[in-house]
């Protein structure tokens, strides 16, 4: 019994591999009474407490996912050095930020599929080994062209490295998973602090290209995490958590989920409402982090495509505005936010729900942007208010995030998230659009737009037809 026991922990480790559970199955079948009760794997992962081994997760995972960060960090105060030096206009810089955003909505089409037929841990390593690669020979970018190509491939990796966020989804238990992912969200958070950090010691002295470079350095770090990058969950060993008496049966998968299993009856109208919030969501956040950087740039009370005079920025004669050691001082106050507003994200969605919270989020941020609109003027005023705009955008993200894949089966939850992420990142993809060339020419325009889309995407979530607090990972 002891020996069965014993292997019943290891088959914790395969519960992300049916396969590996017929298997087990099989091996267990002629020395087992077919008498003993059976149980699934989802009733495995709901009896294990949280323990070291997802500590262990939660960190691993962090790792990967500060990726993320550092690319969309570094987007925020590379531009301003680079349109200086290079003497972009104002098209010429948003599109490369376009370009970015562009690369991460194909990278989630495509790292979704290849996870469902490679396997997470092989698509994490390529993303990650693409990020580290091409992101340091960007510092060798010739030509603005060059620059462009090589952003957008950047960004078709950084969005491989969110293929940790399912599978730690997946380890946890119900009563867990808000805490998990939100927690996941803010150790992310640390690889923005630390680019915010670089980039004041080094633009100021070494240039934009050393800032490039010395970033692939974490990048390229991680990479020698991937051995220990799980396929499967060994909480139970790890955790010295007991298993449900009886033998573990694999789930029966009848086929493999379809785009079109998104908008069958019983997932339609969640799965609308759901990408709309995803698109909502991400195009607040990262505006919000685009336009952090912008609105210490401009004078926004005074007329449109006035830099400001003051100490937030320094001008080179040129048009543009290069950011000061205050203007980075700021920056990283705002970025604290997101470490800030996460545990109350947490608390909310456990007490209220992830639609309600999500609500709250989004509301908080239209709020601000309108207390933007009549025009703080203090610099520090505008801190204040771009601190909470950052932290419940974050919030709001983090949330949907954690919405779908307790949203849909496990057929169809990758296909289910993928199609999320790709349809946030076409909210990516406009954003500077609105963030940086429609603010150039009107700020309060641009402040009204983010309004709105916070509005229409509170009141979407609200109407959300499932709430999935506390929903049994099917």
């Amino acid at each position: 019994m002891l020996q069965h026991r014993s292997q019943e922990a290891e088959v914790i480790a395969t519960v992300m591999d049916q396969r590996m559970l017929k298997r087990y199955d099989e091996s267990i079948g002629e020395t087992e009474s077919t008498d003993a009760e059976e149980y699934t794997v989802e009733q495995v992962i709901e009896s294990l407490k949280w323990g070291r081994y997802h500590y262990f997760l939660l960190l691993l995972f962090g790792a990967f996912k500060a990726i993320d960060r550092l690319e969309i960090t570094l987007m925020t105060v590379l531009f301003p050095a680079v349109q200086c030096e290079w003497h972009l206009s104002g098209l010429q810089s948003t599109l490369l930020s376009v370009v970015v955003f562009t690369g991460m909505m194909f990278g989630a089409a495509f790292w979704g599929v290849t996870a469902d037929d490679f396997g997470r841990k092989p698509t994490i390593f390529i993303a990650t080994a693409l990020v580290a690669y091409v992101g340091f020979l960007t510092s060798f970018s010739p030509t603005l062209y060059w620059l462009f190509i090589l952003r957008f491939v950047v960004g078709i990796g950084v969005v491989g490295a969110i293929q940790v966020e399912v599978i730690l989804i997946e380890f946890v238990a119900a009563k867990y998973r808000a805490a998990a992912m939100i927690s996941l969200r803010a150790i992310e958070n640390i690889g923005g602090l630390f680019e915010v950090l670089l980039a004041w010691a080094v633009v100021p002295t070494l240039g934009w290209r050393y800032l490039i470079a010395f970033t692939a350095v974490p990048t390229t770090l991680f990479l020698l995490l991937w051995p220990v990058v799980p396929e499967s969950v060994r909480a139970a060993e790890m955790n010295r958590c007991s298993l449900p008496a009886g033998r573990l049966r694999a789930a029966v998968v009848e086929h493999r989920g379809r785009l079109g299993d998104l908008f069958h009856a019983e997932y339609r109208r969640s799965t609308i409402q759901m990408l709309f919030i995803f698109f909502a969501a991400t195009a607040t956040y990262y505006g919000a982090a685009l336009i952090t950087t912008e609105l210490f740039s401009v004078d926004y009370c005074a007329a449109p495509n006035v830099t400001s005079s003051s100490d937030a920025s320094s001008s080179d004669g040129c048009g543009c505005s290069s950011l000061s050691s205050s203007d980075y001082g700021r920056i990283l106050l705002t970025s604290l936010a997101e470490l800030a507003i996460l545990p109350i994200a947490i608390v909310l969605s456990d007490l209220i729900g992830r639609r309600r919270t999500l609500a709250i989020c989004q509301i908080v941020v239209a709020l601000s942007y309108l207390v933007l609109l009549t025009c703080v003027g203090s610099t520090w005023g505008v801190t204040v208010i771009l601190f909470v705009v950052r932290g419940f955008a974050m919030g709001s993200t983090a949330i949907i995030h954690l919405y779908a894949p307790e949203l849909f089966p496990t057929q169809i939850r990758a296909i289910g998230t993928s199609s999320g992420y790709f349809v946030g990142r076409i909210g990516a993809m406009i954003t500077p659009l609105i963030s940086q060339l429609l603010l150039r020419r009107s700020v309060h325009s641009a402040l009204l737009v983010y309004t709105l889309i916070c509005i229409v995407g509170a009141i979407t979530a609200l109407l959300l037809p499932i709430e999935t607090k506390g929903r049994r990972m099917e």
